[in-house]
């Protein structure tokens, strides 16, 4: 028996130890251990010839040998003296020789010792051997049931196999079954979509014959146009259902194109009654319908033919009727402005016609002719309402052409822009460049675009108003310009062709007035007919002529308006410089151009703006110019030779030792002695010249101030004639003494307080 059989605490469930077994190995276990206890006996007896330490250490070491399972008998006596040598070295055989033990009592405890502790372990062990045999009849039973446990779970696999065959089984038919079902599913959409698009719901159908048009007639159309697209689409499959439902589809094709005809028909009609508001039927009828006008396209090119022409047909007389109304209603509200005697270079009295005629008014009381005034709001008046003929007539008002041609135009582009886009949405689909939707404008609107053609050439045929004209011209491009933001293209024929009517017009009118100023520049008896020095009447005519035509070509810069007021600006010059010549003498020549050009001048200038300035600044030129020649005939009579004296050194005629002592003395004389009187008579004559207190101001201060510098000069000329025998220097404000003379010079200083004075006063 092994180590491992004989261990009573080692059981296996194959085989199982008896009560006997137990004993018996309990007893081998007691009989080894006295056999152990005697071969130590017996080995401490053969060995006790030495002294106790070495017996002792023997025994240990003999003892520690037989429990590590040592054979006595073979051992040698070289081994045992190793072991010996062994003993020694333990600590516990060290200490116990240092206390001089006695290894043999100590033997003896050591076996009293483990016969006691294997008593105990005998009795403990018979104390539990029935303990241990109720545990290995547990262990019995618990092999029992883990063998019937096993047995069960071996039926279990044998059962899970067959489930797993049975899973796989169901997994191939449900992979079968999806197949299929998604085959069926292909087959039932493809039906389903083929039966939705054939199959028409008697409903529907009672409602698309027997019914009117509203919204759910219009749904069950559409429906059925679906169905109509399907079936023509598919017509070449071999599907019987097709063949069936085509003729069906057919009559129901045919009978909803005559519903949708009459329908339309009826309501375009309806348009001719007065006082329809279109936009709103358009709005809440046509465009809510135009799906039905869609269908009849596509299906029924006969219907959509006639219920276009009836539009057509309809909507040019509607918006002909209307305009030609209102275009005759505006004409009795036209005032007239101008006509051909309302030419700037027109004699008054030929305007006036003569003592007894009842004639229009003179010029002085119809100042809109040449002066635009508040005309210019009409182009300004984004947002003013059009004119109402009912309401103008019951107020007894009249306007300017420019304001009915307006409130005409803008009501037509209204009313032409709101129809194209309702042509362009109902009859082109939404496609904005389609032909079709200009072409059914142009057919609309042909005749009102006439209407308003004729309007605009009935006026300009007449019209001598260039003011108005380019006023209209003005209009006419903003109107371009809107519509042009409201992308709508159809007009611009109609636009252009009204802009043909009156630039033509235009040149036309500034041509004879430039031919009327030429006319009056070679009338022998207008020109002979200046007498005074005041503006002439053709001046006020030129300068608010030219500040409205400038004010209204500012931002446009036209060349034909700015080549037009060139011409007619070199006559008038012309003209002015002939009847200047026609006054007595030099200076009243010169005040005469003065206080024209002073006049145009003032005119522009209430108008200041960009085109205006440039022609501002050419006015003013000419004027400073006379104003300077002004002022050196008017100092001529006074101090002639002062100016002689200064202008022959200044352009090195003469030097100032030239100049004698007594000529010197003599006109620095009569200067002292007359240069107050001078000064007034200068300040009178200014006064009388110009009645324009401004213009006369200015002149005034520009004679003074050029007599200021003639005489500082002077006073120069004798400083270096006299250069050593002067007294004092006019420089610092001093009076310049010359040594001979009678008289001294006056100081420049002196002077130029008396000038001062003369300026505050004036």
């Amino acid at each position: 028996m092994t180590s491992d059989e004989a261990d009573p605490d080692k059981f296996t469930v194959e085989q199982e130890p008896t009560s006997s077994d137990i004993v018996d190995d309990a007893d081998q276990k007691v009989k080894s251990r006295d056999d152990t206890m005697e071969l130590l006996t017996k080995l401490l007896g053969d060995y006790n010839t030495a002294d106790d330490v070495i017996e002792t250490e023997e025994k240990v070491r003999l003892e520690s040998d037989f429990e590590d399972g040592l054979d006595f008998y073979q051992i040698s006596f070289d081994e045992v003296d190793d072991r010996i040598s062994a003993f020694q070295e333990d600590e516990f055989v060290k200490d116990a020789l240092e206390k001089g033990m006695d290894l043999r009592q100590y033997a003896l405890q050591v076996e009293n010792e483990m016969q006691e502790m294997q008593s105990e372990y005998e009795n403990d062990y018979t104390n539990n051997v029935r303990a241990f045999i109720e545990l290995h009849q547990q262990f019995e039973a618990s092999d029992e049931i883990l063998g019937n446990m096993e047995e069960m779970l071996n039926v279990f696999q044998t059962d899970l196999g067959n489930i797993s065959r049975e899973i796989k089984n169901l997994q191939e038919r449900s992979t079968e079954i999806n197949i299929k079902l998604k085959n069926r599913k292909v087959v039932e959409g493809r039906l389903g979509h083929i039966l939705d698009n054939v199959v028409v719901a008697p409903h529907m159908i009672r409602k698309i014959v027997e019914s009117d048009v509203d919204e759910v007639w219009l749904q069950y159309l559409l429906e059925l146009n679906k169905r109509m697209r399907f079936v023509k689409a598919n017509q070449n499959k071999p599907i019987r259902a097709l063949q069936g439902i085509g003729p069906e589809l057919e009559k129901l094709r045919l009978k909803a194109a005559s519903t949708i005809r009459d329908f339309f028909v009826n309501k375009i009609i309806s348009l001719r009654i007065p006082n329809t508001n279109i936009q709103i039927l358009q709005q809440s009828v046509f465009l809510k319908y135009k799906a039905l006008y869609h269908f009849v396209t596509e299906r029924h090119h006969e219907a959509a033919t006639e219920i276009r022409q009836t539009y057509i047909n309809t909507m040019r007389w509607y918006f002909y009727n209307h305009f030609d109304r209102y275009h005759k209603g505006l004409v009795k509200l036209q005032s007239n402005i101008a006509d051909k005697t309302d030419l700037i270079g027109v004699e008054e009295s030929v305007k006036k016609g003569g003592l007894f005629s009842s004639g229009k008014p003179s010029i002085r009381d119809k100042t809109n002719v040449f002066a635009l005034g508040d005309r210019i709001e009409t182009l300004r008046a984004h947002d003013a309402g059009v004119i109402l003929v009912h309401i103008a007539e019951d107020e007894g008002v009249r306007y300017p052409f420019e304001q009915l041609f307006r409130s005409f135009n803008l009501t037509l582009i209204d009313n032409a822009s709101s129809e194209y886009l309702f042509i362009t949405e109902f009859f082109a689909n939404n496609q904005a460049n389609n032909d079709t939707s200009k072409l059914i404008f142009q057919h609309i609107f042909t005749l009102t675009e006439d209407v308003g053609l004729t309007l605009t050439k009935s006026y300009v045929e007449q019209s001598h108003d260039a003011v108005g004209i380019l006023l209209c011209i003005r209009i006419n491009t903003q109107l371009m310009m809107e519509l042009q933001r409201r992308r709508v293209p159809t007009m611009d024929n109609y636009l252009n062709a009204t802009n043909m009517l009156f630039w033509p017009r235009y040149q036309h009118i500034m041509d004879m007035h430039v031919d009327s100023i030429r006319k009056m520049a070679a009338s022998k008896s207008v020109i002979s007919a200046v007498k005074d020095i005041h503006p002439h009447y053709v001046t006020r005519r030129y300068a608010e002529f030219s500040t409205s035509v400038l004010t209204l070509n500012d931002g446009y810069d036209d060349s034909n308006v700015t080549s037009s007021l060139q011409r007619l600006r070199n006559e008038l010059e012309g003209l002015l410089s002939r009847m200047s010549n026609e006054l007595p003498d030099t200076i009243r020549k010169i005040a005469f151009l003065i206080n024209n050009y002073d006049l145009i001048v003032s005119v522009m200038q209430e108008s200041a703006n960009r085109a205006v300035n440039a022609e501002l600044e050419h006015v003013e030129q000419i004027l400073g110019l006379q104003k300077a020649a002004f002022v050196e005939e008017q100092l001529k009579p006074f101090f002639g030779d002062i100016i002689d004296c200064v202008n022959s050194v200044e352009h090195q005629k003469n030097k100032p030792s030239d100049f004698s002592s007594a000529q010197l003395e003599r006109i620095s004389t009569q200067f002292a002695q007359t240069w107050r009187q001078s000064l007034s008579a200068i300040n009178t004559s200014v006064i009388q010249y110009f009645s324009n207190f401004k213009n006369g101001t200015t002149v005034l201060h520009a004679a003074l101030g050029q007599l200021i510098v003639y005489y500082t000069k002077f006073i120069d000329l004798l400083e270096k004639r006299y250069s050593g025998q002067t007294q004092g220097s006019t420089a610092t404000g001093g009076t310049l003494g010359i040594a001979g003379w009678k008289v001294q010079p006056v100081g420049v200083q002196t002077v130029m307080v008396a000038v001062k004075s003369f300026r505050s006063t004036f």
